[in-house]
């Protein structure tokens, strides 16, 4: 039989097809089944990104528009290089833009969620896309955390008596916590295993709620205003500033009494607190910021007089047993997920090992930025993997606490590639997230 012209170009498209399949397909194993074809190589498109997130104005004790408005994203694995400036409200010049009070993120959802003393938005940490922005009841809003599983945000009304409860994917108010006995509301922690809210007024109780009832469980006196807290890894101990205080308290969560006071004596702060006229301290208390290390060895604590860091050790009878200065002043602390560094709200990155500073944290413009609203969030092909917390608590993150055997299972969204935490100067291995 004859071929036409046209046939013969099918057959050799047919016949290069067949061959191009059967090149493409793995050879079968010895028993003659077909072998699972590799998976494709990501070195020449790698994924996996450590970033720094720094909302801007992120501080009361600096003009609000010192570093510009929005979130400016630095690389962790490159010396901490400026990545871009995502935008999320825009204000005329002629205003005062307002601070921003808080951030969290979820590896759930895959979004930021950034509050202000004004309203409350999400950001698609895929796009960098605002989703919804809120002002709820108009009286919003303060210091945001999210449950672990991506479903709730709660955050605070602004300096109210009430914290909100927030549909996380649309921004929808779900129910309030009422806290009628702390008015001022202020900051705010969640346990590891998201059920129970920790919430703190600029005043003298804390009332602790069931996320999940909206019912008060108890309430905890303090001698003067609560100011920054944070938690142990089981949520048991509370360690706080509190106002006319250099210093912290640690208060027994079973029992709702403070069980120590523990008072910075390595300087005479006394003698300036107590001058007159008194001259002004950031915060209008003598220390606005504390953290727990990773591994609860040590406690950090801002000193607003001084501008330094006194670092105690967290035992049943803590010891100060080493000082940071920060010429900028320190207001706020939070640890990175590796342990290895803090951030500093004086723009400050401290080795965590060594309590020295190695490097600051800068905006597209070379400035040093002063933010006390950070989080450092891993990636894997655009989808949030690891998320700090805004508070350095023991527990650290809630994969982290998962880990520990406090905190919950939590499902990140899928990704295609290794999770680097290298931190300043790239030199540790990448790590392979599981």
């Amino acid at each position: 039989m004859k071929l036409t012209s046209m046939s013969k170009v099918s057959a050799v498209l047919f016949l290069c097809g067949t061959i191009a399949a059967m090149a493409q397909s793995p050879a079968p194993d010895a028993a003659g089944n077909p072998k699972t074809p590799a998976k494709p190589n990501d070195t020449f498109r790698p994924r996996g990104r450590h970033l720094i997130y720094v909302a801007l104005p992120g501080s009361l004790e600096r003009a609000g528009w010192l570093n510009g408005v929005g979130i400016v994203v630095l690389d962790a694995n490159d010396n901490y290089r400026f990545v871009k400036r995502i935008p999320t409200w825009d204000y005329a010049g002629s205003m005062s833009p307002e601070q921003v009070s808080g951030m969290a993120a979820s590896p759930a959802t895959n979004f930021i969620y950034v509050a202000a003393r004004g309203r409350l938005g999400a950001i698609d940490m895929g796009t960098d896309k605002m989703v919804w922005s809120v002002t709820l009841d108009g009286k919003c809003c303060e210091r945001p955390q999210v449950t672990p599983d991506g479903k709730i945000v709660v955050v605070g009304g602004d300096l109210q008596d009430y914290w909100y409860e927030v549909d996380a994917k649309t921004g929808q108010l779900i129910g309030k916590l009422e806290a009628p006995e702390s008015p001022n509301s202020h900051n705010l922690n969640l346990s590891a295993d998201g059920k129970t809210a920790f919430m703190s007024p600029n005043n003298k109780v804390m009332t602790i709620s069931d996320v999940k009832s909206r019912k008060v469980i108890k309430t905890i006196p303090f001698p003067d205003n609560v100011r920054v807290f944070v938690l142990n890894k089981d949520s048991t101990r509370i360690y706080a500033n509190n106002n006319n205080f250099l210093g912290f308290l640690i208060a027994d969560v079973a029992t709702g009494k403070i069980i120590k006071t523990v008072e910075v004596t390595s300087v005479d702060w006394r003698s300036v607190w107590e001058e007159t006229p008194r001259p002004r301290i950031a915060h209008g208390c003598p220390s606005h910021g504390i953290a727990l290390t990773p591994d609860e060895k040590e406690i950090w604590l801002a000193d607003g007089i001084f501008k330094k860091i006194h670092i105690f050790s967290n035992t049943d009878d803590p010891k100060e047993i080493d000082t940071i200065d920060t010429p900028a002043g320190t207001f706020w602390i939070t640890f990175g997920l590796d342990g290895k560094y803090a951030y500093a709200s004086s723009g400050d990155i401290i080795d965590v090992k060594t309590h020295k500073i190695v490097g600051q944290m800068k905006d597209e413009y070379g400035r040093t930025m002063y933010s006390e609203k950070l989080l450092d969030i891993t990636f894997d092909n655009g989808h949030a993997q690891r998320v700090s917390n805004q508070f350095a608590n023991g527990f650290g993150d809630y994969q982290t606490a998962e880990q520990l055997g406090v905190g919950p299972h939590v499902t990140p969204l899928p990704g295609s590639a290794p999770i680097t935490l290298t931190g300043v100067n790239a030199v540790e291995a990448n790590t392979t997230h599981e």
